[in-house]
């Protein structure tokens, strides 16, 4: 079987930056408490365990960051997002061989299905998979790994991914509570294998034996796919419904979500009558019975109706988000859902999302119309306090009243001020503790916990206000089908504006080795401060570049030393000499 000419990245390579530690670390304080209510969400998961939906169908709980399914059919097997990691399904297959008389010796594997793009749920495959396996995933899978993960933001939102995740302190720490939607985190080398198959409305079939219909569902990303099995009643789905409030937004900084988009999708979901339904997230994947499938996706898509149209309808009136926020509550029948707590999404940072989402920043209120910077505004507090010593005061005093996150907002408004300021940084991280203990959010619980050992010299961004970091170590596979626009867009973002304000430069750039769709003859004009790329070498351009794909995306993304793609041949320059290619790089952010 051939794959078709598609991506075949790695996440390994940015893994290796941020990876979770598989080791215990001390820090300081050793311990941080857990919200009870979070804790016990969280003990759910305990232990790993292989659970039977209905027969021929099963899921693996617990094992990683997913629940991948395995549907066995008459003479072969599916298996609905293998993991996180080699590592992380290598585990997921010795558990379901325990359990079920090894399977997998037994049976061949017919399809892997990648629900979407995120990352734990990819980066399994060749574990269960080889060339005869059909990978089946949404055409718009490359798109928005592409633009969602692996493109300008990409520094950006690993490092947010990190933060949310809890990456700076791991698994095995006495800080580590959990992901909300998984417990266990198994980060390494990636076994992700391009789809073969791609779905982008629906797709009617039968593997081993086995009728699938799956739909195109978009909500948590554009590139949903949902599984139904009409024979068995069951439907295989995520990213749209999951054991917890959702996240229309995220804290990591994902791409801006639709939520009419989860509603329809969501009621899609309750169109099939299903019997049985299995997620691939959360600590009780299985739900069984119309009634209870029914009730649990109906009072879903109602949450997030409720928050959209009131938020919306509060919007008309003239409300601000921060207004917004003290009028919409979840109703009671709502609010006690089981499914509808907030361990990972927040009512109140969805309804921000929302307003955003449809009017941007400004709320309509002319004292918004200015936005301040975080200094400007802590100097107006110092002001207002008395000084900087006054402020300090004010903040130590909202810490002993119980007033956490004003404290926090002040302490750091002293620190914006007087960096050395060791009461201020005390005050400061006594709240971030307090209010990490205090959150059953576990993505607050993280973000909290992750600057506070920042703030307290316990840890380090890997590559904080160093993108290239980011992109040089980002795995060969993944650049090689990077597409092109993609890569112009990092290089945009990547332009150094106060090198480059006094510079116009035409650069020619012919690429060898495009054969496909995509141009292989580009003009690269910096324009004082901006790079302009046309698909074309231009006449008058003031010198040429001529290399393949590969080399070009190397050094585009810090990968590769110019001067070393010169000296080893990799590199032809026309109409100048070198010392124009390694000046024209270095207006990139070095």
């Amino acid at each position: 079987m051939k794959f078709s000419t598609y991506m075949v990245l790695l996440f390994a390579a940015f893994v290796c930056m941020i990876c979770i530690s598989t080791s215990v670390t001390a820090f300081e304080p050793e311990k941080v408490e857990v919200n009870p209510e979070l804790e016990n969400f969280t003990a759910q998961f305990l232990p790993p365990q292989i659970l039977n939906v209905t027969d021929g169908v099963y899921v693996a709980r617990g094992y990683n960051r997913d629940n991948p399914v395995l549907i066995e059919g008459k003479d072969g097997l599916i298996i609905v997002d293998p993991g996180e990691s080699l590592q992380a399904a290598e585990v997921v297959k010795e558990a379901y061989n325990k359990q079920l008389n090894n399977i997998f010796d037994r049976k061949p594997v017919k399809a892997v299905i990648y629900t979407h793009h995120h990352d734990c749920h990819i980066h399994g495959a060749s574990v269960f998979a080889d060339n005869e396996t059909e990978i089946i995933a949404h055409d718009l899978l490359d798109d928005t790994l592409y633009y969602d993960w692996y493109g300008q933001l990409f520094p950006s939102r690993a490092e947010g991914g990190m933060m949310m995740l809890g990456g700076l302190y791991g698994n095995d720490s006495d800080w580590y509570a959990g992901g909300a939607l998984f417990y266990k985190q198994i980060r390494g080398p990636s076994g992700y294998m391009p789809p073969t198959i791609t779905v982008n409305d629906t797709l009617e079939t039968n593997i081993a034996g086995v009728d699938l219909n799956i739909f195109s569902a978009p909500g948590e990303t554009r590139d949903v796919l949902v599984i139904w099995l009409p024979e068995k009643k069951t439907l295989v789905q995520i990213a749209n419904c999951y054991e917890a409030f959702p996240a229309i937004t995220t804290m990591r900084g994902a791409v801006m979500r639709n939520p009419l988009d989860y509603i329809d999708s969501i009621d899609l979901y309750r169109s099939f009558d299903a019997e049985y339904m299995v997620s691939l997230h959360g600590p009780n994947p299985v739900v069984v019975g119309k009634e209870n499938i029914s009730r649990t996706l109906t009072s879903y898509r109602d949450a997030i109706q409720f928050v959209h149209d009131q938020t919306v309808q509060n919007m008309n009136r003239g409300l601000t988000p921060g207004e917004i926020k003290d009028v919409v509550k979840l109703p009671p029948h709502l609010a006690n859902d089981p499914y509808l707590q907030e361990y990972y999404g927040s009512v109140e940072r969805d309804i921000y999302e929302i307003f955003w989402w449809y009017r941007g920043y400004y709320t309509g209120k002319s004292r918004d119309m200015y936005p301040q910077s975080p200094t400007e505004e802590a100097e107006m507090a110092a002001e207002l306090a008395g000084g900087v010593d006054e402020l300090t005061v004010k903040a130590r005093n909202a810490l002993e009243e119980g007033n956490l996150e004003w404290a926090l907002v002040l302490a750091d408004d002293v620190l914006l001020l007087d960096p050395k300021n060791s009461e201020a940084h005390e005050i400061k991280n006594s709240s971030m503790i307090a209010l990490a203990e205090g959150t059953m959010n576990v993505q607050e619980r993280n973000y909290l916990l992750s600057e506070y050992l920042v703030e307290t010299g316990q840890a380090a961004y890997p590559a904080s206000g160093k993108p290239k970091l980011a992109f040089a170590n980002m795995e060969d596979k993944a650049v090689t089908y990077m597409p092109m626009d993609t890569l112009f867009r990092i290089m945009a973002v990547s332009l150094d504006a106060s090198r480059s304000l006094d510079k116009e430069i035409t650069v020619g750039l012919q690429l060898t080795d495009i054969k496909n769709t995509e141009s292989s003859d580009y003009a690269l004009y910096v324009r004082k401060g901006i790079v302009e790329i046309q698909p074309e070498v231009p006449e008058d351009a003031d010198f040429a570049i001529t290399t393949s794909s590969m080399v070009w995306k190397n050094m585009v993304l810090g990968k590769l030393d110019p001067q070393k793609a010169v000296s080893d041949g990799k590199v032809k320059i026309s109409g100048a000499d070198s010392k124009a290619l390694y000046e024209f790089m270095a207006l990139f952010n070095e």
